[in-house]
């Protein structure tokens, strides 16, 4: 008879080895990169194509000419290309990121050469049609419209600028009048300067078969060179001015806040120690301000810590939408947990419990294939490695409550930080 009153045995699972690539670099300096799984019936691909710099208008415009190509080509308008991707019931999309533009294909392995084809004639004939081109505006100036009425919006608005600047990519928001003066006819100039130039990376993962991957590598050769990675902080970058800085939302019944400063990237040695505390004090639903915030005081459904992890510079952030006459005793309460962090040490089962949560995490995402390609990518991005991922899930295990400890006073100094909240006058 089995005995409910007592757990289950557990054991703690072995550090992962990652699934490495069949990695080729090209002539022109694309890297191609596979995770071949022939027990898939599907495939994707994903091109990556970082960014030049960091300016917000350059960028903004590269990720409209990304999201254009897909609106129609000289052989087929933007309506018969879709049909032609639904009917392969599959997928091509065009993403903007402030580090990188992306176009992803997702299909059944056996349309991964027709796909192949579509995406040769997108890159080789775009049109940039007005009519789809004046849809796409309206709906993004209509998007944002609807965005002024959110607290979380305007906050994370102010919060971006106030870090970064507007002047650059990483603290933009869209400015309507900036993408109101854009015109289409800007998009066949950038063609003309960007089409000889490829990806830095193709990612494929799923059961692409020989054929489909020499078939990709055969289009791959056709650009004269790749995009070149930087990561590098920006010039432009404003010196970080901590205060608190409040907007205005009348009539609102919350209000919204984010509290953060720059900190240290994945490259740097005391990422992974970050990560691990960053998890104990706010980045899962156990975390020390979750409970405090949200099952103490009831100011919050959620609140989170995390990391940005920016190429060209990251930040640390909390974000929480609260009652709007919490706010500032809200920031109390964060600058409060933080220096528990710092003069407390961590008990050992608490610190056990987040360490498995962390790892458990980290080994749910890598149960299929394209989990592995995803985290690839991320590491690609961010300039580090397989092995260091592996290498940084160990020190998370070893890690002692004195580590965490020091870094928490190296890394959650928010007496320093950048505080916004938006809400109303009354919240402030």
């Amino acid at each position: 008879m089995l005995n409910r009153t007592l757990a289950p045995p557990s054991i703690t699972p072995a550090l992962p080895v990652l699934l490495r690539p069949a990695t080729e670099m090209l002539p022109n300096g694309i890297e191609l990169s596979c995770f071949q799984d022939d027990s898939q019936s599907i495939v994707e691909l994903e091109l990556i194509f970082p960014a030049g710099s960091h300016d917000a208008k350059s960028r903004q415009k590269e990720g409209y000419f990304f999201r254009m190509l897909g609106e129609g080509s000289k052989n087929k308008t933007a309506k018969q290309l879709a049909d032609a991707i639904s009917f392969l019931g599959a997928e091509m999309e065009f993403s903007h990121h402030p580090d990188y533009d992306t176009i992803h294909i997702s299909c059944l392995s056996r349309f991964f050469l027709p796909m192949l084809t579509l995406l040769e004639e997108v890159w080789a004939n775009p049109v940039f049609p007005e009519k789809e081109w004046k849809t796409l505006q309206e709906t993004q100036l209509r998007q944002h419209e609807v965005n002024l009425q959110k607290t979380s919006f305007l906050v994370a608005r102010l919060f971006k600028e106030k870090l970064y600047s507007s002047d650059l990519d990483y603290g933009y928001s869209t400015d309507p009048g900036f993408v109101g003066s854009l015109e289409s006819s800007v998009f066949p100039a950038m063609y003309e300067n960007l089409k000889s130039t490829g990806p830095a990376l193709a990612l494929l993962a799923g059961n692409a078969g020989k054929d489909a991957i020499n078939e990709l590598r055969n289009w791959l050769l056709h650009f004269n060179k790749c995009r070149e990675v930087n990561r590098e902080k920006p010039s432009a970058l404003p010196e970080l001015i901590p205060g608190t800085y409040l907007e205005e939302k009348p009539g609102s019944n919350q209000a919204s806040l984010r509290m953060g400063h720059y900190t240290i990237g994945s490259r740097h040695s005391d990422s992974a120690i970050l990560s691990l505390t960053l998890e104990i004090f706010g980045g899962y639903f156990g975390s020390r301000l979750m409970s405090n915030i949200r099952e103490d005081k009831g100011w919050t459904y959620g609140i989170y810590a995390q990391r940005a992890p920016h190429q060209g510079m990251p930040h640390l952030v909390v974000s929480c939408d609260v009652n709007a006459d919490a706010s500032l005793a809200v920031v109390d309460e964060i600058r409060k947990e933080a220096e528990i962090l710092q003069q407390q040490l961590v008990d050992e089962e608490e610190l056990l419990k987040v360490k498995n949560y962390i790892l458990g995490q980290f080994l749910s995402s890598l149960t299929h294939v394209f989990g592995i390609a995803e985290r690839y990518k991320s590491v690609w991005i961010h300039g580090t490695s397989f092995s260091r991922v592996e290498e940084n899930q160990r020190i998370i295990r070893e890690a002692d409550a004195i580590s965490v400890r020091d870094a928490a006073i190296r890394y959650l100094n928010f007496n320093q930080s950048i505080i916004c909240i938006s809400g109303p006058k009354t919240g402030a």
